[in-house]
């Protein structure tokens, strides 16, 4: 009978040993790569920034509709949530993404521009990110912070409902020759 109870007590340890492996992997693995993020100028200072993001290799689902973004430009801290009307799909090209109607007109939410998605998943009502799938998230720069100016460093952070989160840290150069600027991260 002790040997029996022996054998289920072992049983029973294999088994939530193995459901806190695939949870620890599910938290480590989950979340999203930002490659670049861009600004897009107008009267001097950034009025909109655009980064683009895919999950990475390996990470279950994403889905940015449950997805906290959290920015500071050292005076004002917002948290951005997902807005589904700054919604647009440039999988089939965009002459400039910072002409497209997903970025949202208050500084509290973000928009989702698709560029890449293979099955389909990521969609106005529900934007899920999975294996292959590449997204720029809109964000307006001028409802939130009044623009962003030059030599202004601006840090945050991009917070999955499950998973690890990203650290969103740029600088913007000390002059903007150009309309779209590449942000060097900070």
């Amino acid at each position: 009978m002790a040997a029996f109870a022996l054998l289920q007590v072992g049983q029973q340890l294999g088994i939530q040993s193995s459901k806190s492996g695939s949870t620890t992997i599910t938290d480590v693995s989950l979340g999203v790569k930002i490659s670049t993020i861009q600004g897009y100028v107008e009267s001097g200072v950034i009025k909109k920034l655009v980064m683009i993001v895919s999950p990475w290799p390996g990470s279950p689902s994403v889905d940015l509709s449950t997805v906290w973004i959290e920015l500071s430009d050292s005076n004002t801290k917002l948290v951005l949530r997902y807005n589904s009307s700054a919604f647009a799909d440039a999988t089939g090209g965009t002459n400039n993404v910072f002409m497209e109607h997903a970025f949202p007109t208050v500084g509290s939410s973000f928009g989702v521009i698709k560029l890449m998605d293979g099955d389909g998943s990521c969609t106005a009502s529900r934007p899920v990110l999975n294996r292959g799938d590449n997204v720029m998230v809109a964000f307006n720069a001028s409802a939130g912070f009044g623009g962003i100016g030059v030599s202004q460093r601006v840090t945050g952070e991009f917070i999955p409902e499950n998973g690890a989160l990203s650290i969103i840290s740029f600088f913007t150069p000390t002059a903007f020759a150009d309309p779209v600027v590449i942000l060097r991260p900070g």
